[in-house]
């Protein structure tokens, strides 16, 4: 021990833990603990780790309190072990499946244990050796599914799939040899009655379970299952779609696996919408994860996914919910709830017969367009898209104009169309579905990141293609005889403003225009700068002569005035966390003039006189 402060915390420690190991009531010491985990990990010998990992190894399993402290600080001193030091600690001193076991009280120790399992997809032989754990694998799979706390569930999750990676047998023809793992990881899901079992009983709503979980559990356990089964089914299709153990299945009404399971019997999707919107991102997920990863298939839309999802009718009921035929929804509020993911679906499935589609039902007149029937089920499909499945090959005029985005008018235009363009043009929605119990599903980041710099790549590509785009939506949102048209386009302005953007370089931009990296600074760059900012900072238009009046909330004068003081704020908030982060950059005037108006509320006293009222130019 090197350090003078060091060695008190270290003589604290070891006090502690005595204490603790005579008498499993002791309470531990917090704060020894935790200073022992910042400063001890550099500063201890080899033999006085080893000394006190082993003394931690000894004292939590008899623990009769919240073992986080004694855990966390285990977790520091093993970050360097390998799977193989671990196991040189002694199986028999590591508690695996107790450490596994669910409950609220054991986060931190199914922590603990995932963190020391985490070390074996590394390599095969680890992965191998935790195979032959039966009782460690069949808790840390009932943890998975059973557990209330999403962090280690999620963790669960993706130990359960790194072990699957890293031991998976791949073989590249029929007459190639077998490279990879020794499979031994998928032999035991898979193939152990016991393990395969628990994957039905956690998920079943009306089968026998010996597990004793409400309604709301279930249905987690359910999304977890749907959210693993796409990725398993890229690395094997065979393995979730063939049967295992056709006595288990038959029991929860199956004849061949847990893909049929999941897909078909498992969820009670007529009487829980959010299950089957969940249901329906699944069928999304497992086509897009099984396109391009199997081998042998023709083409993207020729994959044993599509195969499945066409044969057991699920193709079909997925594609009525989009088309909205008769009988694919009793409720029509279900029926709006489904309709993006059904048309993500659809868009998966063949995004360039989407995109042709798109191509012949909104090349439309201006006069069509500002005037006719807004053809919003096609604008909801193009929302849905994936929006690389939307970006130009190039910057070109020529191929700017094979995306279907670029028929969407700024001057001649409806409040459908600019409501979609502000929803494609902020970016990937962050928020995370949220199930009965509070688990959230993944996000991957990844494709959020991908979304997000194909969104920024959007903006740029449509503005260098239509620069009176700015000067259009000021027109439009000034307009208050045309109350939605108005708002959609401040909508517009403030989905640019509060973009949810990142870069990427090969992204195709423009070399005309500038492209800062966010949304709000695009917003002060031309040709926003000349015709977004100045309409934000004059005084709201009003209606005060004629109807309602300041005072009243229903008048279209009053509403838009809220939602472009609503804009002001937003951009002012962007800006001024700007300046904080840098403040060198001199954002002080524009940041004055933003408050002086918002100082003036929404409807300042200037914005009264005369009563004016807009006219759109037609």
């Amino acid at each position: 021990m090197s350090s003078e402060g060091g060695g008190d915390v270290l003589a604290r420690l070891k006090a502690n833990i005595e204490a603790v190991t005579k008498d499993a009531g002791e309470s531990l010491d917090w704060r020894t603990f935790e200073e022992a985990e910042l400063v001890l990990p550099k500063q201890l010998t080899a033999a006085e780790q080893t000394h006190i990992v082993y003394s931690l190894v000894a004292i939590i399993p008899n623990l009769q309190q919240d073992p986080t402290p004694a855990a966390n600080l285990l977790v520091r001193l093993l970050q360097d072990y390998s799977y193989t030091d671990v196991l040189s600690l002694g199986s028999s001193n590591i508690p695996w499946t107790d450490g596994l076991a669910v409950g609220e009280h054991m986060v931190s120790f199914n922590g603990l244990m995932l963190n020391l399992l985490e070390k074996a997809t590394v390599q095969l032989t680890d992965a191998a050796h935790v195979a032959s754990m039966l009782d460690t694998m069949l808790a840390l799979v009932r943890l998975w599914l059973c557990t209330p706390d999403t962090g280690i569930a999620s963790r669960a999750s993706k130990l359960l799939r790194r072990l699957l990676e890293v031991d998976r047998e791949i073989q590249s023809d029929p007459g190639a040899p077998v490279r990879g793992g020794q499979g031994l990881v998928w032999k035991r899901i898979f193939g152990d009655r016991n393990i395969y079992g628990t994957i039905f009983e956690a998920t079943t709503l009306s089968g026998p379970s010996s597990l004793k979980m409400s309604k709301n559990q279930r249905t987690l356990a359910q999304a977890r299952l749907l959210e693993w089964l796409p990725t398993i089914g890229s690395m094997d299709w065979s393995a979730i779609a063939r049967s295992h153990h056709d006595d288990i299945e038959s029991t929860y009404g199956v004849k061949e696996g847990l893909l049929e399971f999941a897909a078909l019997r498992m969820v009670d999707y007529k009487d829980d919408v959010l299950m089957h919107r969940c249901l329906v991102d699944f069928y999304s997920e497992l086509l897009l994860s099984n396109r391009a990863s199997s081998a042998g298939v023709a083409s993207a839309t020729d994959s044993p996914a599509l195969r499945y999802m066409i044969a057991s009718g699920l193709h079909a009921r997925t594609g009525a919910i989009y088309l909205q035929t008769p009988g694919s929804s009793a409720d029509p509020l279900e029926a709006m709830f489904l309709y993006g993911p059904a048309a993500n679906y659809i868009a998966t499935q063949m995004p360039k017969q989407v995109t042709d589609h798109l191509h012949g039902a909104l090349d439309l007149s201006p006069a069509k367009w500002a005037h006719a029937e807004s053809p919003k089920h096609d604008l909801h499909l193009m929302a849905s898209l994936p929006r690389q499945a939307l970006l130009p090959a190039g910057s070109t005029a020529a191929q700017w104009n094979q995306t279907p985005l670029s028929l969407l008018p700024s001057r001649s235009t409806s409040a459908d169309v600019l409501n979609t363009l502000a929803t494609i043009l902020r970016g990937p929605d962050e928020e995370p579905m949220i199930f009965p119990g509070g688990w959230v599903t993944e996000v991957d980041d990844g494709v959020r990141q991908t979304e997000a710099a194909a969104a920024r790549a959007l903006y740029y590509n449509y503005l260098s293609h239509d620069q009176r785009f700015w000067n259009n939506i000021a027109t439009h949102a000034d307009t208050v005889a045309l109350k939605d048209l108005a708002l959609s386009a401040i909508n517009c302005l403030v989905a640019v403003t509060t973009a949810k953007w990142s870069t990427k370089p090969d992204m195709p931009l423009p070399t005309t225009i500038a492209t800062p990296d966010h949304g709000h600074l695009a917003i002060l760059s031309p040709p926003a700068l000349e015709y977004a900012l100045p309409y934000l900072l004059k005084p709201a238009q009003s209606f005060a002569n004629i109807v309602g009046g300041r005072g009243d909330t229903e008048s279209a004068a009053y509403q838009i005035a809220t939602a472009k003081f609503d804009a002001v704020r937003a951009l002012h908030d962007r800006i001024q966390s700007q300046a904080q982060e840098q403040p060198e950059e001199g954002f002080e005037e524009i940041l004055r003039t933003l408050n002086k108006r918002l100082a003036e509320g929404p409807l300042s006293r200037e914005g009264e006189v005369g009563g004016r009222v807009g006219t759109m130019e037609l």
